[in-house]
């Protein structure tokens, strides 16, 4: 890696030379020669980087080199630093013969001869190791135009395991017994074979989803840690668990997750071989109904032996044509063009795979862009395969693509070594860190991040990276980034020795040096072992004081309530993440950081201000506010942060320095958040912030808040101002997300009605109380989401005020859900009963609505899609568009208070329900007979909190063979539970909760042989009735396998 390190070095050193920095330093001849020594070393690098796998002396001999350029750069930082404050301030001429600058050049001269002795020393060694001199390759293009982003599909990439899935699927759902305890499958193989892979096209074949109620996927690796398995299993399910701290209280909150219901756990990568630890795991896992399964991909026959309750599945090696077919794919991708010269030596390269899926990607990544005979023999007859096998069969074939990546690309590659093995890092997060390391730059027409974005998605094309998956959908998901195990280890094996240190130990704190070269510090659990206490808060000065060389200092989510003024002596720093920590000032010697790239300040909840000389922080990119609620305003000035990209969060003040003008210049991209929009006392300010060429900024939150200050404005003149302001921050079309709060005007702009604005995707009004009608958004394409709350003069969200019939365009042809929230005067969706074709029919394709506090409203009758209801605070329960809802499949009706029973026949037309919920019902004693019966796809039902329910309702009778789950909760004047409960025969799970009155169970339970759960908890009586052998009513419940009491 010491020849991709060593080009960033001399592309810095080229750029201060040409900036006659040298001359202003009086070091210029200091500068030329090291970069003279420099490029001649350059030139026997690529040699000595293949050589140094077989030769200890060679890799030596890089070490020290590598040593040696990471101090080059930190001089050469620190020079472009001290040129930088020149230019800056324009008094490089004032300032020549200062007292500081002619210390500081006498200081640099001094480092820079004895770096030049060393740099000699070290370049004479070269001789004794006969290194051949290799052209040093032209510098990786880059190209504006080039394709990015987009989610490889792995699907199209997977061959050859068609009758692996098929065989485990058919496992799954035809083999195994409803009535046996949870089966544990292992699949073997070596690394890189696709074990996981195996596992996700099992895990999401379309006959598995439709027979398991839930799906987890846990990537277990090293660790395994009940208390982390369980959490992850928690979060995987849908469920909370970032307030469960102990293990009860994990392990129940696991059982609400799983019991009574059939599921499938993947865990992956599991290494584990104690059987003790297995067996404490498994007993958690067994409230599932029968026929959960689990699924479990090991390396080691060992894991399987213990874990295992069916034959393990030995994954097999690709065949060679299989293997060709991988590689081809990932070499041409879409090319209509035939390459058979390029094929017959593809197809000998595929030889070398062994059958293993990651060789053959990583290869076919490697000649993505090759397409000369020369270019694919050198990879055929490298002499990397000719080398000593390691632990593995594929490490030479990784290696292989390693030592073909372009330069600028290596040193990004090996970098993510540093993230322990199987975590999930953003994209955004490791672009931060390549910038801060100096792993790249920017280019010409490229900004760094999208110089960045590129190399990510190179890297992911040659299989080096990969993308992270969802972690309830378990689906590649392109926000998140991870490394193959065997990929992280060949990363590990570049770094080890090769770069200063980036994970410090807390023993190594004390011990360290102000000449230690240490470049990154996490004070965060998940990068070096520190528990989240003050014990971070004692670390911090220690830290200040040994690592000066810092690129990155991370205290996020610690409890450090101060930073001292000694951060400003980080000259090196570009990185600083302090986000969930407990500070309320910064010092402003931070100030001083000249080379501050990156501040996260996110949820820095008690953080008051921000130093009032911020806009001397010129090279800063990136400043993250989300979450500071106490901050007032912004420090003055702001706009003279130029290099800004990201602000997410700006507060518009009232004095000249910290009004909305000062965004003007600002390039800002990605989310932000503008508050105190009433501040804005010319709507001039507004036009001047120029969102309208703001074409990278992709969420927009803009907010009124009402002050104490008395208004120098009529109320009119307030609603008056409040639209010309919103009209001049019209954002450029490139929008998706729009957010309004607090408006006060009563007409919104014409621009939100605009049919430019067709990239939004999201649009949330709220407390715009003095708005008439809505923007006309149902013409925009591709909106999914949109939000209403606290309008409290709409009566539509479609209608046309210009008296014409909406016939000739598509309304809400995309959106999906749909939340209306406190809207007292809401009537309906559409002002009238548009007649329309079915090619313009509105909201075609919404799936999911919300309704809270909208009583007013009637349901329109053309919501045929709608598969979630969720009614909340209703006066009253009109059965009109109730009809229309065929496709519904869950109901949640919440706080109705005024309703004794559900209407007769509003449930009759639910043929497709198949959940239903009622919770906070006041008044709510009896469900309608009429309207459940028809419910034949009802399979669960909850009854929470409804104080007046004396008696399960009978309409639940009709259920008897179609319900498969019932939940009572928090019923405190049920008296008894009924006789006919033993009729219900397709009944899994039973829950009882918080029902003080109710003492026992029927004799009939005793008949309900399906029964496989039965809870019952806060039921003091029952629980006594029900305890183990003892109680009078255990006789009842023995048979029933899961049960909780208690």
């Amino acid at each position: 890696m010491a020849e991709a390190f060593l080009g960033i070095v001399l592309e810095n050193l080229s750029s201060l030379i040409q900036g006659e920095i040298g001359l202003i330093m009086g070091v210029d001849e200091e500068m030329n020669n090291l970069f003279s020594t420099l490029t001649t070393i350059q030139s026997v690098l690529e040699d000595a980087e293949m050589k140094q796998l077989q030769s200890r002396a060679i890799q030596n001999w890089l070490i020290k080199l590598k040593d040696l350029t990471y101090e080059i750069d930190d001089i050469l930082d620190e020079c472009a630093t001290e040129l930088s404050k020149l230019e800056h301030k324009n008094s490089a001429k004032s300032s020549r013969y200062s007292l500081k600058k002619i210390l500081f050049r006498h200081k640099i001269g001094r480092r820079m001869k004895q770096v030049t002795a060393k740099l000699d020393a070290v370049a004479a060694e070269r001789a004794k190791f006969h290194l051949r001199e290799i052209a040093v390759e032209r510098p990786y293009e880059f190209s504006a135009t080039r394709e990015t982003g987009s989610v490889l599909n792995e699907s199209r990439y997977i061959y050859g395991r068609e009758e692996d899935a098929e065989k485990i699927v058919d496992i799954l759902v035809n083999q195994v017994n409803d009535n046996q305890e949870i089966t544990i499958l292992p699949i073997i193989g070596v690394g890189g074979l696709g074990k996981t892979t195996l596992a996700q096209l099992v895990y999401n074949d379309p006959r598995v989803v439709e027979h398991f109620d839930k799906r987890i996927w846990v990537c277990v690796s090293d660790d395994f840690d009940q208390k982390t398995l369980v959490k992850a299993m928690i979060e995987s399910g849908g469920g909370s668990a970032s307030d469960l701290v102990h293990l009860d209280a994990l392990q129940r909150g696991l059982w609400e997750l799983l019991n009574n219901k059939m599921y499938l756990l993947v865990l992956d990568d599991v290494w584990n071989d104690d059987q003790e630890k297995w067996s404490e795991l498994r007993n958690v896992l067994a409230c599932g109904r029968s026929g959960s399964s689990i699924i479990v991909t090991t390396r080691l026959k060992r894991v399987a032996d213990i874990m295992g309750t069916l034959p393990p599945h030995y994954l097999k090696g690709l065949s060679n044509e299989h293997c060709w077919m991988l590689m081809r794919e990932r070499a041409f991708g879409q090319e209509k063009e035939e390459h058979p010269n390029l094929e017959a030596i593809g197809k000998q390269i595929v030889n070398k795979c062994v059958g293993v899926p990651l060789a053959a990607k990583a290869l076919g990544g490697l000649l993505r862009f090759k397409r000369t005979e020369k270019e694919w023999n050198y990879v055929k007859e490298s002499e990397i395969w000719e080398l000593p096998q390691e632990e593995t069969l594929i490490l030479p074939a990784l290696k292989l693509s390693y030592h073909h990546l372009p330069l600028s690309l290596r040193q990004c590659f090996a970098y993510c070594a540093v993230f322990p093995k199987d975590s999930q890092i953003t994209k955004e997060e490791l672009i931060f860190m390549w910038m801060a390391h100096g792993c790249i730059s920017s280019n010409g027409a490229l900004e760094i991040e999208d110089v960045g974005n590129q190399i990510c998605d190179e890297l992911l094309l040659r299989s080096l990276l990969q993308y992270g998956l969802h972690p309830f959908t378990n689906e590649p998901t392109e926000p998140t980034l991870v490394m193959h195990d065997l990929v992280h280890d060949l990363a590990q094996s570049i770094m080890e020795n090769k770069v200063p240190g980036t994970q410090v130990q807390r023993t190594n704190f004390r011990s360290a040096s102000p000449n230690s070269k240490i470049r990154q510090v996490n004070l965060q659990k998940k990068f070096i072992l520190f528990p989240t206490s003050n014990q971070s808060e004692m670390d911090m000065p220690l830290v200040l004081k040994n690592f000066l060389r810092l690129r990155i200092l991370d205290a996020s989510s610690t409890r450090i309530e101060s930073l001292p003024c000694a951060v400003g002596n980080l000259k090196h720093l570009r990185q600083l993440n302090l986000s969930g920590a407990k500070i309320r000032t910064l010092p402003d010697s931070i100030c001083s950081l000249w080379n501050l790239q990156v501040l996260n300040l996110v949820y820095c909840r008690w953080l008051e201000a921000l130093p009032k000389k911020m806009r001397c922080l010129i090279n800063l990119r990136h400043l993250f506010l989300e979450g500071c609620r106490s901050l007032k305003e912004m420090p003055s000035k702001i706009g003279e942060l130029t290099s800004l990209k990201t602000l997410s969060v700006f507060i518009v003040g009232r004095n000249r320095g910290n009004r909305l003008e000062e965004l003007q210049c600002l390039k800002l991209g990605g989310k932000l958040r503008i508050e105190h929009l009433e501040r804005v006392e010319n709507p001039m300010d507004a036009k001047k912030a120029n969102f309208a060429d703001k074409e990278n900024l992709s969420h927009l939150y803009l907010e009124w808040k009402p002050e104490n200050t008395a208004s120098k404005l009529s109320e009119e003149e307030d609603i008056v101002r409040d639209e010309k302001v919103l009209e001049a921050l019209e954002p450029h079309p490139n929008l998706e997300t729009l957010y309004i709060k607090g408006f006060r005007g009563r007409c919104f702009p014409v621009w939100m009605s605009n049919s430019t604005m067709e990239k939004l995707v999201g649009v949330y009004l709220k407390n715009c109380e003095n708005c008439l009608h809505l923007p006309r958004l149902g013409e925009l394409p591709h909106l999914k989401s949109l939000s209403l709350k606290n309008l409290a003069r709409v009566e539509y969200i479609l209608e046309d005020q210009s008296g014409n019939r909406l016939t000739s365009v598509q309304q809400f042809p995309s959106l999906e859900t749909l939340y209306l929230t406190t809207l007292p005067k809401m009537k309906g969706l559409l002002k009238e009963q548009v007649t329309m074709g079915s090619a313009a029919k509105a909201f075609p394709n919404l799936k999911v609505l919300n309704i809270r506090d909208c009583n007013s409203l009637i349901m329109a009758s053309l919501l045929t899609n709608l598969k979630k209801l969720a009614i909340k605070k209703a006066s009253d329960l009109p059965e009109q568009g109730m009809r229309a809802l065929i496709s519904l499949t869950h109901l949640t009706i919440e706080e109705c208070d005024t309703q004794r029973c559900l209407p007769e026949g509003w449930l009759r037309h639910l043929t497709s329900l198949e959940e239903l919920e009622i919770s906070y019902c006041q008044e709510l004693v009896e469900l309608p007979e009429e309207g459940i019966k028809h419910l034949h796809s009802l399979k669960t039902v909850f009854l929470f909190d409804l104080p007046k329910m004396v008696c399960v309702p009978k309409a639940l009778n009709h259920l008897s063979s179609s319900l498969q789950s019932l939940y009572l909760s928090l019923l405190p004047e049920l008296s008894s539970l009924p006789e006919w409960l033993g009729d219900m025969t397709s009944l899994h799970a039973l829950g009882i909760y918080v029902c003080p009155k109710v003492a026992s169970l029927p004799a009939s339970i005793q008949g309900m042989t399906k029964l496989q759960y039965l809870q019952v908890q806060e039921c003091p009586e029952m629980e006594r009735r029900c305890e183990r052998e003892k109680g009078e009513d255990w006789h009842k419940i023995a048979h029933i396998p899961h049960l909780k009491i208690g």
